[in-house]
């Protein structure tokens, strides 16, 4: 009987821990793109708040404590607009060294794989040379018998 492989443990350890820092990567990415969006709407708010205040501006319907307002709520949206890019680069860094650490994750793996490859190629070659070396016996042991038939019978 064929020796298992005894890192295979070690191959289904590090597969799964791959499938889970894919997960990890995916949901990285995912939030990464959230994060995206909302930053643009934010922009995409504060273009369309200012177009607003300078049509009242216009107008002439623009009171101080309407501008006042306006200026708060243009600053909360540009300071959440700045830690959304904040978010953004820091997503971005951890979405790298994840992705780093996949592909040095498949790497090992490739190479428990390739292992566990050469592990059944020798356990092939063992298991051929135990048939040959079986089928050399039993041929020794037939001509054996023969050769001891024959001399039986000449005597």
């Amino acid at each position: 009987m064929a020796a298992p492989f005894r890192l295979a443990r070690v191959l289904r350890l590090r597969e799964q821990i791959r499938r889970l820092r894919t997960h990890e990567a995916e949901q990285l990415a995912a939030r990464l793109v959230a994060v995206r969006a909302d930053v643009q709407r934010l922009g995409a708010e504060r273009e369309a708040r200012g177009l607003a205040e300078a049509q009242q501006a216009v107008a002439g319907t623009l009171t101080p404590d309407a501008l006042r307002v306006g200026r708060d709520y243009d600053a909360a949206l540009a300071a959440a607009e700045r830690a959304g890019a904040e978010e953004l680069v820091r997503l971005g860094h951890a979405l790298a060294a994840k992705r780093v650490e996949l592909l040095r994750d498949r790497q090992e793996e490739e190479k428990y794989v390739r292992l566990a490859a050469a592990h059944r190629q020798r356990v092939l070659e063992d298991e051929a040379r135990e048939s040959d070396r079986n089928l050399d016996e039993i041929a020794v042991d037939r001509y054996r018998r023969n050769q001891k038939e024959r001399t039986d019978e000449q005597v």
